[in-house]
């Protein structure tokens, strides 16, 4: 909840106790630093995850800090630190040596900068424009901490506006992770993943891309992935969807061959209610890539993908 706002400045304490997850984070920004059009924001967080997989559970404890400066009116850039210790913790005795292998605690100290072009309208439900981040980040070595790796995410989303109020979203995204220096794997917390409410929504969570030999995902260094979204009025504060989504995660860095491909269709609804704007889909899958099941519904919190 906010604590004070200050001369522009913004505090805020959230806390969330639930049986998947628990979060506390504290944050603090400062929107003119020196007096000029230069932000700075910090936050010290704790967090425990037991949604990420059935046979183990994440704890991540740390601080963060970044700097924001707009390039103009529609472009700024990100340069940040960020030092947390992750646990990979309660590991199931019946888990594969490659999940064992990853017990344990890690420290972390990593660099991440960005660029981010935005036209969108509004952020909230976005009729047109355009939006598209690049986000590079490197960790350890001179840095120190145990995980010494690097990486860049760019993803990019265009809307049309059409008739009577419709919206066309396509939505693209490319990333890899590899090691550096002396590094000797991608930790699994660090590997890339693919399925669920926030991308391949005709699949369980995580469960496209590479597997174990009991079938836990084990995520990969490569990802590509796309959507296109197509969303309608009903009656006031409610739109319908369809959409389309396709991608993949491949084991091996800078792997974009298109091997392994997923992808799914289905349809959904998106309410703007008084507590927050919610988005609830079914997806049907097309091309499975080995993997079973049949269609998933998804609830989330937002208005558009």
């Amino acid at each position: 909840w906010p604590g004070f706002t200050g001369a522009g400045q913004k505090f805020s304490l959230r806390v969330q106790v639930g049986t998947q997850r628990k979060d506390i984070i504290l944050a603090l920004t400062e929107p003119w630093l020196f007096d000029r059009r230069l932000s700075l924001s910090g936050q010290a967080f704790y967090s425990e995850a037991n949604y990420l997989s059935s046979i183990y559970d994440q704890r991540n404890y740390g601080f963060g800090t970044e700097l924001r400066k707009p390039l103009n009116a529609f472009m700024y850039a990100t340069l940040g630190y960020r030092l947390e210790d992750i646990e990979i913790f309660n590991v199931s005795s019946g888990a594969s040596a490659l999940i064992k292998a990853e017990e344990g605690a890690r420290l972390k100290s990593e660099i991440l900068t960005s660029i981010v072009f935005d036209r969108r309208d509004s952020p909230i439900l976005t009729r047109h424009g355009q939006r598209i981040s690049v986000a590079p980040y490197v960790a350890g070595g001179f840095l120190g901490g145990d995980t010494q790796i690097y990486g860049f995410d760019v993803e990019a989303s265009q809307y049309f506006h059409l008739w009577w109020d419709n919206i066309l979203l396509f939505n693209g995204e490319v990333a890899t992770v590899n090691t550096w220096g002396g590094g000797d794997r991608v930790p699994i917390f660090d590997r890339l993943f693919l399925g669920g409410s926030n991308n391949l929504r005709g699949f369980d969570f995580r469960d496209v891309g590479p597997k174990d030999q009991f079938g836990e995902p084990l995520g990969g260094k490569s990802l590509a992935r796309a959507t296109i979204e197509y969303t309608f009025p009903i009656v006031a504060k409610a739109r319908g969807a369809f959409f389309y989504d396709t991608g993949f995660v491949h084991a091996d860095a800078y792997d974009f061959s298109g091997d392994h491909v997923a992808s799914d269709f289905g349809f959904g609804i998106r309410l703007d209610l008084p507590i927050g704007p919610l988005r609830i889909d079914y997806g049907i899958p097309i091309q499975r890539d080995g993997n079973s099941g049949s269609g998933k519904f998804n609830f989330n919190v937002g208005y558009q993908f």
